[in-house]
């Protein structure tokens, strides 16, 4: 079973400036929450035990946010408020099942994921990358229970138009194992249309799908 999950925070949010240049993007509400603890909640449910955040020393805030301590026994302390009593409860419960590691030079994804080597316990683990929420179903949990079927490394995606392939890394399909998973023999990383259509990647104008396998 996979009990652990790396999520690498240290990027500097370019794309929500000038929002990112004072505030961590991963700490902005969305719908009143901030958006990491949905990454948080999809890796309990799924049964993640151990989650590493990946940060710099320009992200301090996002640890912050779970180290307030004093901040939440002092305001508990005057005010008494129920709803602020909660909020700290689940910031614990978080707490609890978060470590911390520094990149603080921007070596990509890869150099990010071996910062937590030394953490890792098994050959298999989730990453989740913080820039997309999937709120109608757990991904992790679908993709732990497709691991368990194969035993491969899966790897989610999405649908997107054929226009737009220059803009992601695309996909070559092996093997069709049913409607929604594939093993792939490759990724073509950020192609041209052009490129796309003379080596055939796909058919029609809409890259597929949900869950891949490695072989």
């Amino acid at each position: 079973m996979i009990k652990q999950a790396i999520i690498p925070l240290a990027g500097l949010g370019t794309r929500l400036l000038p929002l990112t240049s004072v505030f961590a993007k991963e700490l902005l509400p969305i719908n009143g929450r901030p958006g990491i603890e949905y990454i948080l909640d999809e890796c309990i449910e799924a049964g993640v035990k151990e989650i590493i955040f990946i940060i710099s020393t320009k992200k301090l805030m996002i640890k912050k946010y779970f180290y307030s301590d004093q901040f939440y026994k002092n305001i508990i302390k005057k005010k008494k408020d129920p709803r602020i009593v909660n909020e700290y409860k689940k910031i614990l419960k978080y707490k609890k099942k978060i470590k911390f590691v520094f990149q603080n030079i921007p070596r990509g994804t890869g150099d990010a994921v071996l910062k937590t080597q030394k953490y890792i316990k098994n050959k298999y683990f989730l990453m989740l990358l913080p820039d997309d929420l999937i709120l109608k179903e757990n991904c992790s949990k679908a993709m732990i229970k497709v691991h368990q079927k194969y035993n491969a490394s899966v790897m989610a995606s999405m649908k997107v138009k054929k226009n737009n392939v220059s803009r992601w890394g695309i996909y070559k399909i092996n093997k069709k194992l049913n409607k929604r998973n594939f093993f792939i023999e490759g990724v073509v990383e950020k192609p041209s249309e052009k490129k796309l259509h003379r080596i055939m990647l796909l058919s029609e104008d809409i890259f597929y799908l949900d869950q891949f396998l490695i072989k």
